[in-house]
């Protein structure tokens, strides 16, 4: 059976509740997170790690490290679970060759100049230009708080952002 690799950008990362809902929905083995200012921060490695369900490994990487990690053999062999903290990071990795199928977008909390987009889901404009600049390189996204929530498409944000394309 081919492996599934399941991606998604949460700003909470790995979060009790809402990682092992999406843990159990993808049958995920592996979760790895891909974040440059946690994979320099010691405690919050540690934390992540302490966070994820006991049987299941947990990888942190920065975009550089993750992408020798991708060449190598594509995060392994099994249902790998990758996890994003902003959009910026999946843009710098598929700058450096490595891109998704499809990439599911959580909570991303409204502060600063993020204005809400769906939900608990805040963009700012920038952030809301990359998601549809990955778009259009053929990558699928959406907007799904919680797995059973219905997939919302991208085209939503052109209410609060309607000269972004």
């Amino acid at each position: 059976m081919a492996k599934k690799l399941a991606v998604r950008v949460d700003d909470r990362l790995i979060h009790g509740q809402v990682v092992t809902q999406w843990v159990n929905v993808f049958k995920a083995q592996h979760i790895v997170v891909i974040d440059n200012n946690v994979a320099k921060d010691k405690m919050q490695k540690s934390v992540l790690k302490f966070a994820a369900p006991p049987d299941i490994k947990v990888s942190i990487f920065s975009v550089d490290k993750a992408v020798e990690a991708w060449e190598k053999n594509q995060f392994g062999s099994k249902n790998v679970f990758v996890l994003f903290r902003d959009v910026k990071q999946i843009a710098e990795l598929q700058e450096k060759g490595v891109s998704f199928e499809e990439i599911t977008i959580g909570q991303m909390a409204i502060i600063n100049d993020r204005k809400q987009i769906y939900k608990q889901v805040g963009l700012s404009e920038s952030e809301a230009q990359t998601l549809f600049d990955i778009e259009r390189s053929g990558v699928k996204l959406y907007f799904q708080m919680q797995p059973t929530d219905k997939k919302e498409s991208l085209e939503i944000m052109r209410k609060t952002f309607p000269d972004l394309n």
